[in-house]
């Protein structure tokens, strides 16, 4: 496992998926086979009910367009929307729709279980936190992490896990704090430069380091970032061998 990865989805090809009838195309960004992070690309046909379901480690969705509509009454994400479970905690079934387009994020690799499963419905992480923010309702705000840009916390670092969409002006250069459990930063308009890489949208930089990060300087236009932080929670669940991560490695290798 390296302490930095930088991906490019322009250079990733596309591929074709099915998981119980629903139809959507698939980019495996970081496989996680080394031990390190996990991050997928998904874009699903418009539909009413994709099925209840739970990873077993902690993962950010990044709703980057189109609309995601679960139960919850005030839970209807439209993008740019930040999503976040810990380990063995279910969700859904949701609707998309809108021409859908997210990332998913994990720490490393952490299958797919359907809530259909009974024996993996008494493996539910009852503890587990759930939390969500949708750039739209969310205020430009100033805060002491982030001082070189003004920013939007759809998940505050007060809640331990958190995602904060940054604005930084051209040429701007972003210092940003340590990622002791694993941090996502990803461009999501106009450029950035990381550690020596021109990132263009959706390119992202994955960095797990107890010290600083190299910083992110924002390109000639500028660049609007979002980072999205793992806590300890990223240390629980995972594949371990035992017969649920079997089964949840396998549904996920059938998925894509």
């Amino acid at each position: 496992m390296l302490n930095e990865y930088i991906v490019e989805p322009a250079a990733i090809p596309w591929r074709n998926g099915q998981v119980a009838g629903i139809s959507f195309k698939c980019q495996i960004l970081l496989s996680g086979v080394d031990g390190g992070p996990e991050a997928l690309r998904f874009r699903f046909d418009d539909c009413p009910s994709i099925f209840a379901h739970m990873h077993l480690t902690s993962q950010f969705q990044l709703l980057l367009q189109g609309r995601m509509d679960f139960p919850k009454s005030t839970m209807k994400l439209r993008g740019i929307a930040a999503h976040y479970t810990d380990h063995n905690f279910p969700y859904g079934p949701f609707a998309v729709a809108g021409g859908h387009d997210m990332l998913v994020l994990h720490p490393r690799q952490g299958g797919l279980i359907s809530m259909s499963d009974r024996d993996a419905r008494r493996q539910i992480n009852l503890k587990a936190r759930h939390l969500y923010g949708t750039a739209a309702d969310i205020q430009w705000t100033l805060l002491s992490e982030f001082k070189e840009a003004r920013s939007k916390p759809l998940i505050p670092p007060t809640s331990g896990p958190y995602a904060v969409m940054i604005e930084c002006p051209p040429r701007t250069v972003v210092n940003l704090p340590s990622a002791p459990y694993g941090r996502y930063e990803v461009v999501l308009a106009g450029s950035a430069l990381v550690s020596g890489s021109t990132l263009f949208p959706p390119g992202f930089r994955y960095v797990h380091d107890d010290n600083e990060a190299t910083p992110v300087e924002a390109g000639p236009d500028g660049a609007m970032l979002m980072l999205l932080a793992f806590d300890q929670d990223a240390r629980e669940g995972g594949l371990t061998g035992d017969l649920l991560s079997v089964a949840a490695a396998a549904a996920m290798e059938r998925a894509i």
